[in-house]
């Protein structure tokens, strides 16, 4: 599916230090975590904290983010749950030291209601004890570490990090039979979790590892993603595997199939979805014909949510198709317009448990208030714990990727994983939907 641009272009988005006459927010003492005033009218705005890598590695996906999201807000009038909103960015760097200042001050000086973005799963392992500690929710939109032992303020709309090469491994050991897979990955939490999760499965089906010892290759993370790959080209090339698996993503994504390309391997290569999607695509172009990933998004999936978010999309960016990082921020203003309609309907009622199942496509939940309920509903009450408890009752988002739920356990998705291949679409490349692989999601 290649959509073509509409030539109706998107509207500027408002800065985050725009003035906003007549507004007036106060910060609750205690543990109450963000809260607007007893005063409050369905006119008060809501402030939400946006944080997404605006410089580092990843800042590629953090621009995807961003966009993905205002798109979303542009849909939605500007509003949250009927509630005008002001979005405060900030930066998450490295994920580490940046992260965690700019979470801070989000939370403690702009007072925001929730905060939004994490582009990587150590951005969001490193803000888990400052949510637990100010009470205040992250609707996480990228990497999902398998470290979070009590996700009370943690509901992400991406995926858990071991889950996308879990979906993979028992295609991959049907593939190749007996043959033996080289799996190589970046040596932090979030490269851990996402090559782990492929090992582990593919062990479970009976598969076997071609690297020395039966054991993944690490590649070192600190102090910089490394890009230089020939030592462990040569080593794959030595071996001659049946299949080579890796999970890459950004500058760092680029480089290994530019030079996976350049030292004439030729065993098929599969991957994470991330190595072939957003930035890494459009830099690679035909370098990357042929190559095999999994993820739960691909912009050619027909489905009558994705033909919409494709047009819409492609229309505000010159004809730029969407990724994942697109969808996961849009669904994530979905998940936050739903869930501030439901607790500003329903301010004291409990937190309940998502039942986990994967719904169908169109069978969004339909007890939860529209945004024109909420505006009507009695405002006193909208704090970061009334919006915490709201979030499981939120239903079924009807996304881009297909109808998806938050699951009882991790608050991630429960939803469909898809095999994709890298082919040329026109005059562009894409990520074309092969089959559905699975479901996962807990």
């Amino acid at each position: 599916m290649t959509p073509q641009p509409t030539g109706r272009r998107h509207h500027r988005w408002r800065t985050a230090t725009a003035a906003i006459a007549a507004t007036t927010l106060l910060a609750v003492a205690g543990c109450a975590g963000s809260s607007l005033s007893d005063a409050d009218t369905t006119a008060t705005e809501i402030r939400i904290g946006l944080i997404v890598p605006k410089s580092g590695p990843y800042k590629a996906i953090g621009d995807d983010q961003a966009a993905g999201w205002r798109l979303a807000l542009d849909k939605l009038g500007g509003k949250l749950g009927g509630r005008p909103v002001r979005v405060i960015e900030a930066d998450e760097g490295d994920g580490r030291a940046t992260a965690l200042a700019s979470a801070r001050k989000l939370i403690e000086q702009d007072k925001v209601l929730a905060l939004v973005g994490g582009g990587t799963a150590e951005t969001v392992q490193t803000l888990y004890p400052l949510l637990n500690e100010s009470k205040v929710p992250l609707i996480g939109m990228g990497g999902r570490p398998s470290t979070i032992a009590d996700p009370t303020y943690l509901w992400s709309t991406s995926w858990l990090s071991q889950e996308t090469g879990a979906s993979i491994a028992g295609y991959l050991r049907t593939t190749i039979g007996n043959g033996r897979v080289w799996v190589i990955g970046p040596d932090y939490i979030g490269g851990r979790d996402q090559i782990g999760g492929f090992v582990t499965a593919f062990r479970k089906a009976g598969g076997q590892l071609a690297n020395p010892g039966g054991e993944p290759t690490w590649t070192p993370w600190a102090p910089a993603p490394t890009t230089e790959f020939s030592p462990y080209l040569t080593k794959i090339k030595e071996a001659k595997p049946a299949a080579v698996y890796t999970f890459y993503a950004g500058g760092s994504a680029i480089e290994f199939v530019k030079q996976y390309r350049q030292y004439g391997i030729t065993t098929p290569l599969y991957a994470s979805g991330f190595l072939t999607e957003g930035a890494p695509l459009a830099a690679l172009k035909e370098q990357a014909k042929g190559i095999y990933t999994t993820l739960n998004y691909s912009s050619t999936l027909d489905n009558a949510a994705n033909r919409d978010f494709v047009r819409r999309f492609t229309s505000a960016n010159d004809g730029k198709l969407p990724n994942l990082y697109h969808v996961c921020a849009w669904d994530a203003a979905l998940v936050l317009d739903r869930a501030i309609a439901e607790a500003l309907a329903q301010p004291d009622a409990p937190a309940t448990t998502p039942t986990g199942t994967a719904p169908a496509p169109g069978n969004a939940a339909s007890s939860s208030p529209t945004a024109s309920n909420a505006a009507s509903a009695a405002a006193s009450g909208l704090t970061s714990q009334t919006l915490t408890a709201a979030l499981p009752r939120v239903g079924s988002i009807d996304s881009p990727r297909g109808a998806w739920q938050f699951g009882p356990t991790n608050h991630t998705p429960v939803q469909a994983y898809y095999l994709r291949e890298v082919a040329q679409d026109g005059q562009v490349w894409v990520n074309r939907t092969v089959q559905t692989l699975t479901t996962l999601g807990s």
